[in-house]
């Protein structure tokens, strides 16, 4: 059940400036233009972002990329509401390096905050400029013009539409900034559900993935690796291979091995023989899995105290610690990854479920020696990504195979590829300590993390490093020096540290964190980056101190926020979710807990429901409230299926996702050793919106998976009396808490 609220500030929404939050989110512009030319216009220019058809339509070119998180949509709704156009005019175009404009990758829920805004600044300017043109060739005062999808009115009846004023040219003004947008109070469509308009497409079957795609004479290609993070090539039966039916060619450069075939059927028979003949090298992997949750504090680190306020030293109140430990987590997509690459004399082309299309031409010409101008970059849907998955990594195999023929050659992972290869989330370890005063109140609070690198996005190397290094793992097995690339950044709340500064009213803190440069297996960006172990341990932690200091988990968490908004949204959960304390009933819980994404983004809060069969451990999750702030909304309908599904996520995650692996690689690469929550299991999900139509619009995707599986922890201890703080919250770990 859905209860949509409204709560109405009085201050005015404040612009984020042109491009949205820095030069991170927003580089230079290459578009192709509505006569087809290249050309590199001026970023700030309007043309950059929207073109006017001559036939009615309107094209908006973005450079983030519609992941399933309705983006599309939601840019539509702002584009068509400050053109005062129909929204089904609207067309968003997939983020193509010859067409839209750079603004690096699709990430931390920061599309709308940036790429939207501009988007709003921009059609705001664009109005303005085609309603005073209007005005002249209508020979009517600029204030009694009104317009109505897109044809401009005058008081005497007199009319012409934007296509027509526009006439296919393109409107190359700058987006100035000093046009103001329209009052959320004149809004129509923003703040309206609306139906994404990249899914009927996808319902009725229709061509619409990656997957989907074919191209007039594409072959098809597999690569073969073993499932392990380094290796070395010793041997492979090519020529055997080469003989095999359909095959055209076995590729081999260094350690990197596949073999492409007319028929995609002829690929994975051939794939399977190259890979049952080949030998590999492969270092064992340190340390081992059931040693890592403690061995994690010993591998080589680069240690910091990246936040220090007050005095956290002992004051003699009461003390407490406890520490918590995060698994590596994979992406998971139901579909796997897939690329198509083609090259045609020096020009190559690729297609991707890329997040970052810019970063990732800017890698693979590295990678391949080839000049920028001479590789375009296309986004096409892919079937689920929450971060940095196997997108780039398999468009990287598609070139490299496509160097082999003048063919497009389509690369598909196996489900083994993709559990194996794409990069991970980093496993975690997180010890907090606090001290009470006589008044129940944290007096201090010490919050040290232990991680591997959540960033090692292709293209970042040249952005934030120098060197010969890739983040595009078949890279790293040609015959070239190209080595791995994982960005640790030394900037507060940008990966591993994220929220981990606690949002509650606390005087003394010291954060600490010790970044991992080498870790067991791959790791890099998953949704929240940081953020869901952090909130995970701390939102667990404040569980723990409630309970010993016998206060209401809520009215704890109220005693330590001053934030009107941060109060408002527990209290409507609270009020929501029937909130009257722990359950006090053995097998039956309820867990509470609260945060905010960044410290700056979705504002969330949620009580989960358990029960938990007291003789076998297992956990039933019968229903969940929720509620969520993300200032303006933009989309309710997007909004709440970004926290439906962030909620999904993280219950799996921390109910039973956990990457195995031995000494010679990963182990979890089928569903039954690598299961995510099904329907049957999900909860009931009742969510409640509050919508700030005067505030900043802030991101949605990420702001939900660190509370859930805090509140998740929590009902299990108040349904149990067993505090697992090592995850996936697993029924034989449950077991051995509560005896």
């Amino acid at each position: 059940m859905i209860k949509p609220d409204t709560a109405l500030l009085s201050r005015r929404s404040i612009l984020h400036g042109i491009g949205g939050l820095t030069a991170y989110f927003a580089l230079p512009v290459s578009i192709r233009t509505a006569q087809g030319e290249m050309r590199r216009p001026n970023e700030s220019t309007v043309d950059a972002w929207i073109r006017i058809d001559p036939k009615g339509s309107v094209y908006v070119s973005s450079g983030k990329a519609e992941l399933g998180q309705g983006i599309q949509t939601a840019f539509g709704q702002i584009v068509a509401e400050e053109l005062d156009v129909d929204l089904a005019r609207i067309k968003v175009i997939n983020p193509d390096t010859d067409r839209s404009p750079d603004e690096s990758y699709t990430a931390g829920s920061a599309s709308i905050q940036s790429s939207g805004m501009t988007l709003r600044q921009a059609s705001a300017e664009i109005r303005r400029h085609l309603v005073k043109m209007a005005a002249g060739r209508l020979h009517a005062d600029l204030v009694d013009i009104r317009v109505e999808d897109g044809e401009v009115i005058a008081p005497d009846g007199g009319h012409i539409t934007y296509w027509a004023l526009v006439g296919g040219l393109e409107i190359n003004i700058p987006i100035s900034g000093n046009v103001q947008p329209k009052r959320s109070a004149d809004h129509k469509l923003v703040g309206t559900p609306q139906q994404r308009a990249d899914l009927p497409a996808k319902l009725y079957g229709e061509a619409s993935y990656i997957v989907d795609i074919r191209l007039e004479g594409m072959v098809h290609g597999r690569i073969v690796r073993p499932p392990a993070p380094k290796f070395t090539l010793v041997d492979a039966s090519i020529d055997t291979v080469s003989a095999m039916d359909g095959v055209i060619s076995v590729v081999r450069d260094g350690s990197f091995l596949g073999v492409i075939a007319k028929r995609e059927e002829q690929a994975v028979a051939a794939a399977e023989v190259l890979a049952e003949g080949a030998s590999w090298d492969i270092p064992p992997i340190e340390p081992p899995l059931e040693e890592l949750p403690e061995r994690i504090k010993t591998l080589p680190s680069f240690d910091s105290i990246f936040l220090e306020v007050g005095d956290v030293n002992s004051a003699g109140g009461e003390r407490f610690e406890a520490s918590y430990f995060r698994p590596f987590h994979a992406h998971g997509s139901i579909g796997p990854s897939c690329a198509i690459a083609q090259l045609d004399g020096d020009i190559l082309t690729v297609w991707s479920h890329t997040q970052g299309v810019y970063p990732a031409r800017h890698d693979m010409a590295n990678v391949l020696g080839m000049a920028e101008s001479n590789l375009r970059f296309i986004h096409a849907h892919g079937a689920g990504c929450y971060g940095h998955n196997g997108a780039d990594d398999v468009a990287m195999d598609a070139a490299l195979l496509a160097r082999a023929t003048d063919l497009p050659v389509r690369v598909m992972w196996s489900r083994q590829d993709e559990l194996a290869h794409s990069p991970f989330g980093t496993a975690m370890r997180i010890e907090i300590a606090a001290e009470l005063d006589s008044n129940n109140r944290l007096r201090s609070y010490e919050h040290t993390l232990w991680s591997g690198a959540h960033i090692a996005r292709p293209g970042l190397q040249s952005q934030m490093s120098r060197g010969n290094r890739s983040g595009l793992m078949p890279a790293w097995s040609t015959n070239s020096d190209l080595q791995p690339y994982a960005f640790q950044s030394a900037a507060s709340m940008f990966g591993a540290d994220r929220n981990s500064d606690p949002i509650y009213d606390i005087a003394n803190k010291r954060l600490t964190k010790h970044l991992l440069p080498e870790m067991p297996l791959r790791v890099s960006a998953m949704r929240s980056l940081g953020a869901y172990s952090n909130h995970y341990a701390m939102e667990s932690f404040m569980d723990e101190v409630a309970f010993n200091a016998d206060v209401d988990p809520i009215e704890f968490r109220l005693q330590h926020l001053s934030n009107p908004r941060y109060r408002a949204i527990v209290e409507k959960v609270a009020e929501e979710g029937n909130w009257s304390g722990r359950s006090n009933k053995k097998g039956t819980g309820r867990g509470f807990a609260f945060g905010r994404y960044r410290n700056t983004s979705g504002i969330f809060a949620i009580v989960v429901d358990v029960h938990v069969d007291l003789e076998n451990g297992e956990v039933a999750i019968p229903k969940v409230v929720g509620a969520i702030d993300v200032g303006q909304v933009i989309n309710s309908d997007g909004v709440l299926n970004q926290i439906e599904g962030g909620i999904i996520q993280s219950l799996s995650w921390t109910l039973m996702e956990e990457v195995t692996y031995d000494h010679t690689g990963v182990t979890s690469t089928e569903w039954w050793d690598y299961p995510i929550m099904s329907v049957a299991q999900s909860p009931v999900i009742e969510l409640h919106l509050i919508d700030r139509p005067d505030l900043p619009s802030v991101g949605a995707g990420e702001a939900s998976q660190g509370p859930t599986a805090a509140a998740l922890a929590n009902a299990v201890f108040d349904a149990t009396g067993a505090r697992v703080r090592d995850l996936p919250l697993r029924a034989d770990k449950i077991l051995k808490q509560m005896t």
